[in-house]
């Protein structure tokens, strides 16, 4: 799944990355964090394990706030699920960031599920504009039962926009991000289409 590529690869450094993992960054809630973002578009489970046994919950409802979860104060996150996408099928994450080592200033990923130019189903989340990765409801209904033109990804990226809710910190104004953010979506987009497709489209963060 290239997505996950997509944001392992270019998070914090290689000491970082051998030694963290995705349970224990969700586990964080970190409104900064890059995994939230991605998963919040796969269909993923959370498995929660503690003294009265195992449990499982939608990542969509996981993270209920900025560092807060469902998790009890008894349990760990034992594993994540994430569910193949059917075929013709593509994703995309973007995040960036001023530095490697840093949280981005803004975040995105998508999936796409496409038949021909039609796509079948959309997901987008937005990260670092909120107190929460958000799901982009609006473009993704924008999206599905359509067929994708540069009008219409366009028209999506503008709703995706309106739907941030950033706050001006060290790492930019609040316009900004949700310019930086529109801006995201359009080339995410874009990329998810064309792995659909089959195309092979190498990714990276993207750094100021």
């Amino acid at each position: 799944m290239p997505i996950i590529h997509d944001c392992a690869a270019g998070i914090a450094d290689v000491q970082i990355r051998n030694r963290g993992t995705i349970g224990g960054s969700v586990a964080e809630a970190d409104p900064s964090g890059d995994w939230a973002t991605v998963l919040l578009t796969q269909n993923a489970e959370v498995h929660c394990l503690g003294p009265k046994g195992e449990r499982t919950v939608p990542f969509s409802k996981f993270i209920t706030d900025a560092y807060t979860t469902l998790l009890g104060h008894d349990e760990l996150v034992r594993e994540i699920v994430v569910k193949l996408p059917p075929k013709n099928s593509g994703g995309a994450y973007l995040g960036f960031k001023r530095t490697a080592p840093v949280y981005p200033t803004a975040s995105v990923a998508v999936q796409l599920s496409m038949d021909g130019d039609v796509c079948k189903d959309a997901a987008i989340a937005m990260g670092c504009v909120g107190l929460t990765a958000i799901k982009a409801t609006e473009a993704e209904s924008a999206l599905r039962g359509q067929k994708i033109s540069d009008k219409l990804i366009v028209t999506a990226a503008e709703a995706a926009r309106a739907a941030s809710d950033p706050q001006s910190d060290m790492r930019g104004s609040a316009q900004y991000k949700r310019a930086l953010v529109g801006a995201l979506v359009k080339r995410a987009l874009e990329i998810a289409m064309r792995r659909a497709r089959g195309e092979r489209v190498e990714v990276s963060h993207i750094y100021a």
